[in-house]
């Protein structure tokens, strides 16, 4: 019957994953000789599987006698997800951090050593900022769901028909996307920074390496902090979607003001004039990249003063179209299901 699968499914989500099949098959056995107990085989009523399910208990109990224990800071729900996660921004620190020690040596090779010390200090710092964080939020968003399931219980008496239905395979979120997501917020995080320097146009010129600035760094670090918050609300947003794993109208809603919030807060930082490199055109000239009268100088020019306008137009556009997106899949799914 449905709702013993939904039982089953309630228990077994709750344990180690390499627990889970055995533990299921010992369940449905369990469950079937429960009912052929209190009534012919083949003739067990829904209320006949509703008191057979109460008799084992709340979901949260059961699992806990199966496991043997009950103390964690992330619970066997939350666990799976979270070592996803972890692995995900772990790999992509290192992959990053990695990247710029490439760049850097390349740029100045003469300083390989320099720039070897600081990429294994700062890849320490960065993996242990990122376990910290990706344990904290996990571990809080497993402190609230175990606090509401327990005021939950207290408020009222635990009912078979409670149980949550299995999430329809349609309905849920392709790994990819939130892995997508945490790769793309890490690599923008680590990039904002330490290597803020290295986003501009290059020049190679007889053996020599030279980076003109798209951004005034010093400027820069006064956002370091609304970099944080940032990455801090992408990664919030790529751990939901990868614990709840289906589109749902709350999860909708979440993605919509999280979107929004992000959208506006980078517009933000991008419209402050100070925060451009003044002296762009200039350099640009100067290292002979453009010259003064030439076909393209009038061009770039208009471009470099209106740099910030387009992008808090393209980053908007982007916005609303994730959003458009998220809502039409969220909306096909609904209405074929």
């Amino acid at each position: 019957m449905e709702l013993i699968d939904r039982y089953i499914y309630a228990v077994t989500q709750r344990l180690p994953e390499q627990q889970r099949a055995d533990i299921k098959q010992e369940l449905q056995g369990l469950i079937e000789d429960m009912m052929e107990e209190r009534a012919p085989a083949g003739q067990a009523s829904r209320e006949v599987a509703e008191g057979v399910l109460l008799e084992l208990g709340h979901p949260n109990a059961l699992a806990a006698k199966y496991r043997g224990y009950d103390r964690y800071l992330i619970g066997p729900l939350m666990f799976e997800p979270y070592l996803t996660t972890l692995k995900i921004v772990l790999i992509s620190i290192a992959i990053a951090m990695t990247g710029i020690f490439a760049i850097e040596s390349i740029v100045e090779p003469h300083d390989v050593l320099e720039h070897f010390t600081d990429f294994l200090v700062s890849l320490v710092i960065a993996a242990a900022q990122g376990f910290g964080w990706v344990t904290i939020v996990f571990a809080l968003i497993d402190y609230r769901q175990q606090k509401n399931a327990v005021v939950s219980q207290m408020n009222k008496g635990w009912k078979p028909s409670d149980l949550p239905p299995i999430p329809d395979r349609n309905m849920q979120i392709k790994m990819s996307e939130p892995i997508a997501g945490i790769i793309f917020t890490v690599l923008f995080t680590v990039l904002c920074l330490y290597s803020i320097d290295l986003v501009g146009v290059w020049r190679f010129h007889d053996g020599e390496r030279t980076v003109i600035p798209f951004l005034n760094a010093d400027v820069f670090r006064n956002y370091l902090p609304m970099v944080g918050v940032l990455a801090a609300l992408g990664i919030l947003k790529e751990c939901i979607r990868i614990i709840v794993r289906k589109r749902t109208g709350k999860m909708i809603a979440f993605h919509i003001v999280l979107s929004v919030v992000v959208t506006v807060l980078v517009c933000v930082m991008l419209s402050d004039p100070a925060i451009w490199n003044a002296d762009f055109i200039h350099q640009m000239q100067t290292a002979g990249i453009l010259s003064a009268g030439g076909e393209d100088y009038d061009t770039v020019v208009s471009i470099w003063s209106r740099i910030s306008d387009w992008l808090v137009i393209i980053i908007g556009f982007f916005a609303l179209l994730d959003i458009i997106s998220e809502t039409y899949k969220w909306y096909r799914m609904k209405t074929s299901a």
